[in-house]
Formats: C-alpha cells, sequence, structure tokens
C-alpha cells in the first residue's frame, strides 16, 4: 500500500481526479447499457414530462445547505424529493436525463462549477440515478398506486445512494491531496441518511398525491419550505455549538501552554480551525522604540514562524490602522503589501492601558466563502480573550526571556564554540566596519594565521587532542593582543587579527613576531608535548579600493606564501603573491585534466641490492609531461593532487601501469625471478573501502603475483584512522602483497605503531644518508638497520649519490637502496635497456663492482640535477 500511495503522489491531482471521474462514468454507462437501456419504466396513468423533473430538480440544486469541513463543502438539499418522484413517473432514459440536465443546469448557473468539478459531480449523479432504479426495480411492484413494497424499495434506494455519494466525494477529496476524509465518513453518513430519509418521506407523499389528485400537489409547498428551513436551522445551530466549544477550548490554550511561544501557536492553529482559514498570525508590538516588533505566524500546510522581528515598515503599513481601531475591520491589503494575503480580518489587542498588538485571520480555505459579520464579532471575542492571557501571563518578562534568548542565539551564531573567540562571519562584519570608517593615517591590518603540521596531529592523536590544542592556541594568541584587537577563528586551524597600523606596519609586525615566538613553545595537551608552528600572513587595507573578504584573502595568500617558504614565519602581502596562486589553481584546473589525455607517465627507478649489486626490484614514480610547461616534478603537482581528489584516477592509474609493466620484467632480478614493484599510496587511496578489492582485480587483470608487489606509504599515512588502516592493511598483506614505510624516522611515529601495523619493509630517508665522513650523521641509518635486524625487516636506502655512502652502508648491513649513484628514474624503456646490459654482464665474464655501478650510471638522465625522487 505504501508503495501504491508513493506512486500515486507522483501523479497530477488533476489527471487522480479526472481517471476518477472517467471510471465512475464508465462504470454507470455500463450498469445504463446493460441493465437498464430498454426498459419500459412503470406503468402509471399519470406521465411526469421529463422537462418538468429537470426543472424541478435545479430549483433543488439551487437552495442548498452547505456544512463546511475546512477546505471542503459538502451540501445537502431537497434534491432527493424530485429524484423520488421522478423513478414513479418515468422511464429510465427521460429519468437519467432529467437528473443530469437538471443537475448540470443548477451547477453550472448557481455555482459555476470548473468543468472537472461538474464533471465529476454529473458522473457521480447518472451513478445514483441506474442504482437507484435498479434497487427500485428489483424490488417494487410499480404496478399501480404505490404502497409498502415500492414504499420500502423507494427508501432503500435513496439509502444506498446516500452512502454511496459520500464514500465518492470523500475518495476524491482524498486522492486530490486534501485531508483524508473518511474519518469524517460516519458524520456525512449519518447526517445525510438523516436528510434522505426526510426527503423520501415527502417524495412518496407526492407520488400518493399525483396518484389520487395532481392538483393537490401544492399542499407539499409548505411542508417542503419548513423542512428547507429546518435543515438550515439545523446547521446554524450546529455551527454555533461548534464555535462556542471553539471559544472555550481557546480560553484554556494559554493554561496548559506556560511558554509565550509554544502558546502562541497553538492558539494560532485553533484560530485557523476556528475560521476555516489558511493564515493566522499575531504582531506583538514592541515596549521600546528602538525595538522591533515579533511576529508569529501559523499557516495551514506550511511551518509556522516564531517570534520573528518585523520590519519597521511592514509593521507600520498595519499597525497605524489598528491603534485606531476600536474594534475588528475586513483587511484588504494593498498591491505588494504582505504578500500571500488576499482578505482577512483583523482585530486589535487591547491590555487594560496599552496596545499589546494584532491579531490577523486570512485567506478562507473553503472554496466558494469568505468571511462575514458574524466571523468578526467571534475573532473580536478571541481577541479579548487572547489579550487578556498575554496580561495575565507575565508578557512583560516572557518577552524579556525572548530577547535575552535572542541574544544568546546571536552570539552562538557569530561565536565559535570551541574557542570561544567570534568567527569568520563577525569577523568580516568588523574589517567591514573598519574599512568603512577608515582614517588615512590609521589602516585597518589583517593578519591571516594557519597552525603549521596541525593536520599531523590530528591524524596521530585524535581529533579531541586536536581541539583542545586549538583552544589552547586561542588562549595564546588572546595573550598577545591589545583589547581592541579583533581575534577571531575562521574554521580548522586558521585564525586572524585584525588591528589598527601605520602604512610602516610596524606594529603589525612587532604583533605577528610575537604570535610566532609564543607558538615556539611546546604545548602541553592532555599530558603529552606537542610542537606546532604557526605561518602569518599580513595584508593592509588600501583606501577605497577593497573589500573585507579582499583583504582577508589578501592575507590568506600572503599566510600561504609563508608556509610555502619554510613555515613558521611572516609575510606581507604583495600583488604578485595573488598571481601565483591564480597560476596554481590554474595547474590544478590542468591537473585534472592531465590524465585524460595522456600526459601522465610513469618512471621507474631500480632498486640494488647492495652487496651483489643486482636490480632486485623497481620503484615506480609518476611525471606530468605538461604540452607548455615541459616535464612537471612531482614535488610540484603531488600536493595539489591530494588537495583536489585528483591523486585517487592518477594512483589508480599509477598502480595499475607499474604491475603490467612489472609482469613484463619477469625474465630479470635475482636469480630470473622477477623484479618486485614498488608504488606509493596517499592516504585518500589506504581510505577507499574499495582499494583492496580494486587491487586484487588488478594483479588478476596483469598477472603479476603479489609478492612481487610493495605498496609504499609514509608513517602520516599509515597512523592516520588507524583501526581502519590497520584493517586494511591486514587485508593487504593476506593477498601476498609486501607493505613498506617509506621515510622512516621522519614522522611522529613511535616503536610502538610498529608491534600494530605488520610491515615488511622500512625505508631510510636521504635525510640519514648523510656525506660518508660524517659520522654523527650516520647514528640515525645505523639506529634504523638495527632495529630492522632486530623485527625481520628488509631495509631499503634512498638518495645514494655517492661510492662513500654506498660503502658505509654495506658496512652497516644495510640489505638494499637506490640513488643517482646506480639510476636515474627513466621511463619503462630506458629502464628495460638498463636491464638488458645488466643481465648481459651477469652472463659475461665477472666483472669488477666499479664496473658494474659504472654501466648503471651510464642511463641517461631527463632531470637535472639531485632532487630525491617524489612519489604518489
Amino acid at each position: 500500500m505504501t508503495l501504491v500511495a508513493a506512486a500515486l503522489r507522483r501523479v497530477p491531482v488533476t489527471v487522480r481526479i479526472w481517471s476518477l471521474t472517467v471510471l465512475i462514468g464508465a462504470i454507470a454507462t455500463t450498469i445504463y447499457l446493460v441493465v437498464l437501456r430498454g426498459q419500459a419504466g412503470p406503468h402509471v396513468e399519470f406521465r411526469l414530462p421529463w422537462p418538468v423533473l429537470a426543472f424541478a430538480v435545479a430549483v433543488a440544486e439551487l437552495r442548498v445547505v452547505e456544512v463546511h469541513f475546512r477546505r471542503e463543502t459538502h451540501s445537502f438539499s431537497l434534491s432527493e424529493f424530485p429524484a423520488v418522484v421522478g423513478m414513479f413517473f418515468l422511464n429510465p432514459s427521460e429519468y437519467i436525463g432529467a437528473l443530469l440536465v437538471g443537475s448540470a443546469v443548477a451547477l453550472i448557473v448557481g455555482q459555476r462549477q470548473r468543468v472537472i468539478k461538474l464533471s465529476f459531480n454529473l458522473v457521480t449523479t447518472m451513478l445514483m440515478a441506474v442504482v437507484s432504479l435498479i434497487i427500485l426495480y428489483q424490488f417494487a411492484a410499480l404496478d399501480g398506486p404505490p404502497h409498502e413494497r415500492d414504499w420500502l424499495a423507494a427508501f432503500v434506494a435513496t439509502q444506498v445512494s446516500t452512502v454511496l455519494t459520500a464514500i465518492l466525494i470523500a475518495t476524491v477529496i482524498t486522492v486530490s491531496g486534501g485531508a483524508p476524509q473518511f474519518e469524517k465518513l460516519p458524520d456525512m453518513v449519518r447526517f445525510g441518511s438523516l436528510v434522505a430519509f426526510a426527503n423520501t418521506s415527502l417524495a412518496l407523499l407526492a407520488v400518493s398525491i399525483l396518484w389520487l389528485d395532481p392538483s393537490l400537489l401544492w399542499l407539499l409547498a409548505l411542508p417542503l419550505l419548513i423542512v428547507f428551513l429546518a435543515y438550515r436551522a439545523y446547521v446554524s445551530e450546529r455551527e454555533k455549538h461548534e464555535r462556542l466549544e471553539l471559544l472555550y477550548q481557546s480560553s484554556r490554550i494559554f493554561q496548559h501552554s506556560p511558554e509565550l511561544d509554544s502558546a502562541l501557536i497553538a492558539l494560532l492553529e485553533h484560530a485557523r480551525a476556528m475560521f476555516r482559514a489558511e493564515l493566522a498570525e499575531v504582531v506583538l508590538y514592541p515596549r521600546n522604540p528602538n525595538e522591533d516588533a515579533l511576529r508569529t505566524r501559523s499557516w495551514h500546510d506550511g511551518e509556522p514562524e516564531i517570534m520573528v522581528p518585523v520590519p519597521a515598515i511592514d509593521e507600520e503599513r498595519l499597525s497605524s490602522r489598528v491603534r485606531t481601531a476600536s474594534a475588528p475591520f475586513f483587511y484588504v491589503p494593498e498591491p505588494g503589501e504582505r504578500t500571500g494575503v488576499h482578505l482577512g480580518m483583523v482585530s486589535p489587542l487591547r491590555g487594560e492601558s496599552e496596545l499589546i498588538g494584532s491579531l490577523l485571520i486570512a485567506n478562507r480555505l473553503t472554496e466558494g466563502t469568505t468571511f462575514s459579520e458574524d466571523d468578526l464579532r467571534l475573532l473580536e471575542t478571541l481577541a479579548n480573550q487572547a489579550a487578556s492571557a498575554l496580561e495575565n501571563g507575565h508578557l512583560e518578562q516572557s518577552l524579556a526571556e525572548l530577547s535575552r534568548l535572542k541574544e544568546q542565539l546571536r552570539y552562538q551564531a557569530y561565536h565559535d564554540p570551541l574557542t570561544n573567540l567570534p568567527n569568520r562571519s563577525l569577523f568580516l562584519e568588523r574589517v567591514a566596519e573598519r574599512l568603512a570608517d577608515m582614517s588615512t593615517t590609521r589602516l585597518p591590518v589583517v593578519l591571516f594565521l594557519d597552525l603549521d603540521d596541525f593536520k599531523i596531529v590530528n591524524d596521530t592523536l585524535g581529533h579531541a587532542t586536536g581541539d583542545r590544542l586549538l583552544s589552547d592556541a586561542a588562549d595564546r594568541l588572546r595573550n598577545v593582543l591589545r583589547a581592541e584587537d579583533v581575534a577571531a577563528r575562521l574554521g580548522g586551524d586558521e585564525f586572524a587579527v585584525l588591528l589598527d597600523d601605520d602604512r610602516d606596519l610596524a606594529r603589525a609586525m612587532f604583533v605577528a613576531n610575537r604570535i610566532i615566538d609564543a607558538f615556539r613553545i611546546s604545548f602541553q595537551v592532555q599530558g603529552q608535548e606537542i610542537k606546532v608552528g604557526a605561518s602569518l600572513g599580513i595584508a593592509v587595507a588600501r583606501v577605497g579600493t577593497e573589500t573585507a573578504d579582499e583583504l582577508l584573502r589578501n592575507a590568506d595568500v600572503a599566510m600561504y606564501t609563508a608556509k610555502e617558504s619554510g613555515k613558521n614565519r611572516v609575510a606581507v602581502f604583495e600583488p604578485t603573491m595573488h598571481t601565483a596562486i591564480v597560476a596554481r589553481h590554474a595547474l590544478s584546473a590542468e591537473l585534472s585534466k592531465s590524465l585524460g589525455r595522456g600526459e601522465l607517465a610513469v618512471f621507474y627507478q631500480p632498486i640494488i641490492d647492495l652487496q651483489s649489486g643486482i636490480p632486485t626490484g623497481v620503484e615506480a614514480l609518476v611525471r606530468w609531461r605538461h604540452p607548455t610547461r615541459g616535464l612537471v616534478g612531482p614535488n610540484e603537482f603531488i600536493p595539489l593532487a591530494e588537495e583536489t581528489g585528483a591523486i585517487l584516477p592518477i594512483g589508480a592509474w599509477v598502480l595499475q601501469e607499474a604491475c603490467a609493466q612489472a609482469a613484463e620484467w619477469s625474465a630479470f632480478g635475482r636469480d630470473g625471478r622477477g623484479l618486485s614493484v614498488t608504488v606509493n599510496l596517499a592516504a585518500q587511496q589506504l581510505a577507499e573501502a574499495t582499494f583492496v578489492d580494486d587491487l586484487r582485480r588488478i594483479m588478476r587483470e596483469t598477472g603479476l603475483p603479489p609478492h612481487r608487489l610493495i605498496l609504499e606509504m609514509t608513517e602520516t599515512v599509515m597512523f592516520h584512522d588507524t583501526s581502519t588502516t590497520i584493517a586494511r592493511l591486514e587485508a593487504i598483506r593476506e593477498l601476498g602483497v609486501r607493505i613498506a614505510i617509506d621515510d622512516f624516522g621522519t614522522g611522529y611515529s613511535s616503536l610502538g605503531y610498529l608491534r600494530r601495523f605488520r610491515v615488511d619493509i622500512l625505508k631510510i630517508a636521504r635525510e640519514f644518508v648523510g656525506p660518508a665522513d660524517s659520522q654523527e650523521e650516520w647514528a640515525f641509518a645505523g639506529a634504523i638497520v638495527a632495529l630492522g635486524r632486530t623485527l625481520g625487516l628488509a631495509i631499503i636506502a634512498e638518495g645514494i649519490e655517492e661510492q662513500g655512502q654506498l660503502e658505509r652502508l654495506r658496512g652497516l648491513g644495510c640489505e638494499f637502496g637506490q640513488g643517482y649513484l646506480f639510476a636515474r628514474p627513466e621511463t619503462a624503456a630506458t629502464v628495460t635497456r638498463y636491464l638488458e646490459i645488466e643481465l648481459a654482464q651477469r652472463s659475461a665474464p665477472p666483472a669488477t663492482s666499479h664496473d658494474r655501478n659504472s654501466s648503471a650510471r651510464d642511463i641517461p638522465a631527463t632531470l637535472p640535477g639531485h632532487q630525491a625522487p617524489a612519489s604518489v
């Protein structure tokens, strides 16, 4: 049923109504053609002309009694009277035709119904006619003056028609998207059945008179009029009773809703139901001239508005009329005033000593009706109740509490909850105020501060520690500023300071250096000593040429320049800095398209067995052949790829290419067992839920044995989101793939992590492969080699460029190494030639180690200088 209802909701309302109308019409027509067509009708001496019946039906339908349910209006009339009479004196075709013609005239002339509603009512009338005739012909004799059997059949026919009509009306209202009517169906049937019973009784009396003497029919005029007036009186008394009940309920709302806002919403919802209105609104006028009026609204089928400040111009348009009014009045807004209000009633809310506010009821829901003088009087009573309840409910204290909550919400909206500093919105407002009142001597200056290496703290120690660090950093920032300076947290680990300074920026530089000095001192957070620096950018306003956003952006650009220059320093904004940032963004946009254009290439650097000099593997490194810049180094575009997310498709492509190439090098390596290939992973790749499945697929497609693939990652990548990482690494190792830690010893890892993370290889960073004659700088390399031996891990040294470094590493017992001493990163074709030469030398008579290393160095290099191999 839920799926059916959801499917129906997607169908337009008019389509639903027309579909139901066509279905009812088809059923009625089918019954007529199959059962009633050709029936002779009752055997009567007096034949009633069908136009007379049509006229009687039209008159009866024009004088209706309406009962209202929100938007819907249900009408009751004397229409059963001519309908029952016609059943006894017309054949089926004449009878149905008379009912349709009379009903159509009444609906078009009297109610001016739209085509869709008119069509529904006419097919419903036809269905009721054929159902009534079938019941009458089935049970009545119809062979002379009516008797008990005929009377009973007529009563059954009208009652069945009444129930069926109520069901169809409830159905079409529900299908059209109105409030579901089936809960109201018993009340509709009960009232309709009473009306039908009375009308049928009078109709049967008229039938009997027509059989006896048609000239006596006028005697029924007075009873019919009395019945019609009785219907109207009943409905009127019913509505009065409902309104009295609603007024009684409204007087209890403030007793059961101690909070002012909830009481007002309850009152307005109650008022909407009372007046069958779309909108109910209360405006509370301010007690002080500098305050705003507060408006609370309740919409039919809409979200309420609670205590919303009203613009002075909107409040004045209506309040000027309310202040001079002594009673409620009808309200028709001027063009452009109060959008959504078509016609309404307004009543002042007057206390004992002053005007409290106004109550507005607008837009009648019930189709074809409007507000009346009775509604105005009822509104006045309701408004008096509300005004008295507001005064007795300590309106002043409630409004004061609302004002306090409003200020609290405003404070929360403009301040950072973690550090209690102003947030970006408030900071930009303060900058805009200073810019609007800028003197020629003292200029607004913005300092943009970013913590250095804060991400590492979050990744290794967790976000709770990171949040505490940010709070302590904010306190430290406050301590170096004056009271008139404005400090703010912009988001993440970014802060900003607004101060005034001369054009020489002496004070700004002084404050910036004090901040840097303050942040050089380690933070003590949850028993741990954390050291983070700060990079600052400074931007000074130029008279009349910048907005607050532009000034903050300039300071941000300067901060980025300071960070690129080595961190923990200050940079003052220069226009050329912005140009560099724009160029960097342009490079980022080109990078996102580089893979599709075929501009990326995988280079390979051999990894050598340091004792034998035999290549045992390669490291896959990506390069970008830019169409205008030439060969772009990875240090320039890999950080961009990680920031923009382009690292995911690039990394997946490098992994596929490297595995396919390594599979082709199966004949090389020690004893022809094939070369291993090392591929670097970024944190984003390892975080992908499908990474292990993708890895399995790549090895299956390329045919590379798992033991020949090594996935290399830095300590920061491994220790990011440790629980997920451990599970992911275990799944990788179960495939038979080996794990290597790159640049071991340069991150924030501890030996405890090596117990949790199962790895196979440690790579000594080039920082620890120092000059051959420096004993002190080799201590760390020796410690890493010793640690690897103890844990049973293989060791690879990076950045080997001199023969002396090679001898040192051999002496320490390091197994493998890579660097420019052996070969630079090169294309697959160049590395293939190198491997073929190396394999041929091993097949030839033995050569010296010096000759072997020389042949390796003969590989042509395409990247100038001694830059470190960068990785994906």
